[in-house]
């Protein structure tokens, strides 16, 4: 099973590396356009890869699961993640950070070898990966930040998580180096176009870029894999079919949102209050479903 998640695992990294590849090309060639792209790809590839969960969820449940009390109980999670952020803005976003960290270490380092279970490391990769975006988009950040928690951070703090970070993920990989050798040329392949990507891109492209190509993608193979037993056109067109409704759902609230509220100072707060607070769900139906 192994040999055969590697194989599989290599051709996704190959993809991976191909796509990020063209992403900057487009990026060089028609840099107009690489704004409407990432959006786009953020709206369909971003929401849809968690679009699934409830799935995910019953995949191991009894048959006599309740779909319906299954859906709302992560609906009504949801909500009160929303209500959180929205309350203590602050905290949240720093919850949402750490969250997101683990996350994205976790998807990108299961890909070739689904055994790893190293949280530590996962979570070192992904706070050098949020800090790397940072550093190359400090006063972007800062306005962001800003605008959503009114708090007023320094240049020099994100400047020190991008020393920590860099730090602590050199020292985790050469602690747990003989769990990773397996991986690492497709991995420093991979760290090499980031870098590049991240400098060269603004925030919202760069975060697409590794959102949508590192993250969301390999994602919605993983989760097929899982839910309908191996990769092919077919099951991935059913993975497709089977969060077409939520996804709907979820593009019909965000455009209801917006014209309820593109004239409200707080709109940018609420709006990613709404993003940050699917995140919260996703990461633990992820986590159970690779325990699986």
């Amino acid at each position: 099973m192994l040999r055969i998640s590697q194989s599989s695992g290599e051709k996704l990294f190959t993809f991976i590396i191909i796509s990020a590849i063209a992403y900057n090309f487009i990026n060089s060639m028609y840099s107009e356009s690489i704004g409407y792209i990432s959006i786009l790809s953020i709206l369909f590839f971003g929401i849809i890869h968690g679009a699934n969960d409830i799935h995910l969820i019953l995949k191991r449940q009894p048959k006599n699961s309740g779909y319906i009390k299954v859906t709302f109980y992560y609906v009504l999670v949801i909500l009160a993640a929303t209500l959180s952020f929205y309350s203590f803005s602050g905290i949240s976003l720093l919850f949402f950070v750490l969250f997101s960290c683990y996350h994205f270490g976790e998807q990108q380092w299961t890909i070739i070898n689904k055994s790893i279970d190293n949280k530590i490391y996962f979570f070192s990769y992904g706070l050098f990966v949020f800090a790397l975006l940072f550093y190359f988009n400090i006063e972007a950040v800062i306005d962001i930040i800003s605008k959503i928690s009114n708090l007023e951070l320094l240049y020099e703090y994100f400047e020190y998580l991008f020393y920590f970070s860099s730090i602590f993920l050199t020292l985790t990989t050469l602690i747990y180096f003989n769990e990773l050798k397996d991986q690492l040329i497709f991995q420093i392949l991979l760290f090499i176009i980031m870098i590049f990507s991240f400098k060269y891109l603004d925030l919202m492209d760069a975060f697409a870029f590794y959102f949508v190509i590192y993250h969301s993608i390999p994602s919605i193979f993983e989760q097929t894999e899982y839910l309908f037993g191996e990769i092919s056109f077919k099951s991935i067109l059913k993975y497709f079919k089977s969060a077409l409704l939520y996804w709907v759902f979820a593009i019909v609230g965000l455009i209801i949102y917006y014209y309820l509220n593109q004239a409200n100072e707080l709109s940018l707060n609420l709006f990613f209050s709404f993003l940050a607070a699917i995140t919260f769900p996703h990461v633990i139906v992820i986590l159970k479903m690779k325990k699986n």
